[in-house]
């Protein structure tokens, strides 16, 4: 105001200005939880399949109050299962009148795009709300030993791991887990060796790292085994959470949403629904992509395994097996029809590594058809084949210009 108009007011008046100026353009928050429940079942009605709840407690003196909401939309429920059953789980504080916590639940495509699958709004991360908004996954994501989720290792969300999804594995994101060790063993080394150790795809690759990890600071081994290998290295993981070490899936679709968390109720969850329309429409567009079998992201992995599989030496074994030997004179074996190398990248990664190439151009076979169906562009459209319509404009007119 000074700059632009040379009038002086307080930092009060400026914070009062602009919570009018937000309350005139999107309408007041109390407003917003009024009209939550008629819009969400328009929003059902307009999306077939759409799972939307609305949870109040009784309060005494006031009636019934907002507790939490759950939404998850009908084509990202279908589009979830052409997905790696691997879901990345996070909280970010909400910032308007009434505070709370966005709850979401994503997943990543073939072409490591963020998946929006759910969406829970809460009073917080606590026990509750976590266990609250997995029942509510559990609906369409089933209790079983081949799921997997990724999480910033919240303790709520352990506990609500445990209580509706035991069967399920739960893997720490390393980028979480590397500041915690910076942090508490103020060593900056520490934390690439633990980021080493957690990608690494060998059991023998692994215990190389841990065991340096375990020679500088002992403290440090027992603080990672007290987690659990399992939680945070992928080659103790009994599942299998492929490329995704981080929580990053789900920091990137609460980046998108940074500005919306300021939002009223209504207006953010029509944000979120007007976002994932864009996207469904721009990401089920092949023309940009003509002739190709592959998605872009997966399709550059490929091409660059495959500069790496040169000059490797390469032995027949039986058919479709091979003892491949890379520029260092280290073996690996190699089985085409398994999709497997003993370097245990691709079994895990469902791509073919530099070692699975070299066999591959040996043996005459095509590249391509080494790489899992989750990466190519037909399950990428399949992913995104629903459409997310809006409500109908005659529903709340205030609505339409989000």
């Amino acid at each position: 105001m000074l700059g632009d108009h040379d009038i002086r007011i307080s930092y009060w008046k400026a914070w009062r200005s602009r919570e009018v100026a937000l309350d005139y353009a999107k309408g007041s928050c109390a407003t917003s939880y009024k009209l939550l429940p008629d819009y969400l079942q328009r929003l059902v009605r307009a999306n077939p399949g759409t799972l939307a709840e609305i949870h109040t407690i009784y309060d005494a003196g006031v009636g019934h109050r907002f507790k939490y909401m759950f939404l998850a939309l009908g084509a990202s429920i279908d589009g979830f299962s052409h997905m790696r059953n691997v879901i990345i789980i996070d909280g970010a504080h909400l910032r308007g009148k009434y505070a709370g916590c966005l709850l979401t639940a994503s997943a990543q495509d073939g072409n490591y795009q963020v998946f929006p699958i759910a969406v829970g709004i809460v009073d917080g991360e606590n026990d509750n709300a976590w266990e609250w908004f997995l029942k509510m996954l559990l609906q369409f994501i089933t209790n079983e030993d081949n799921v997997v989720f990724i999480s910033d290792r919240h303790s709520s969300i352990y506990k609500a791991i445990s209580k509706v999804y035991p069967a399920a594995k739960h893997c720490a994101c390393i980028l979480h887990l590397k500041r915690n060790i910076q942090t508490y063993f103020k060593n900056k080394h520490l934390g690439y060796l633990v980021g080493k150790a957690a990608r690494a795809f060998q059991l023998s690759e692994f215990y190389t790292t841990f065991n340096e990890i375990k020679n500088i600071n002992p403290s440090c081994a027992e603080y990672l085994l007290d987690i659990g290998l399992e939680h945070w290295a992928r080659a103790h993981c009994s599942g299998n959470r492929y490329n995704l070490m981080t929580s990053n899936v789900a920091e990137t679709w609460n980046s998108v949403l940074r500005n919306a968390r300021e939002y009223p109720i209504l207006h953010l969850v029509e944000y979120i629904r007007s976002k994932l329309m864009k996207w469904y429409a721009e990401r089920r567009d092949v023309t940009q992509h003509p002739n190709r079998m592959l998605t872009p992201r997966v399709t550059s992995i490929v091409e660059e395994n495959f500069e790496i599989s040169g000059g490797m030496l390469v032995c027949q074994i039986n058919t479709g097996e091979f003892d491949v030997k890379d520029k260092d004179r280290i073996s690996y074996h190699v089985n085409l029809h398994t999709k497997s190398c003993s370097c245990f990248s691709f079994q895990t990664l469902l791509i073919p590594c530099p070692h699975a190439i070299a066999a591959a151009i040996k043996e005459k076979s095509s590249i391509k058809s080494l790489v899992s169906n989750f990466y190519t562009m037909d399950t990428l459209v399949a992913a995104y084949a629903g459409n997310i319509l809006p409500i109908s404009s005659e529903v709340n007119p205030s609505i339409e210009g989000t």
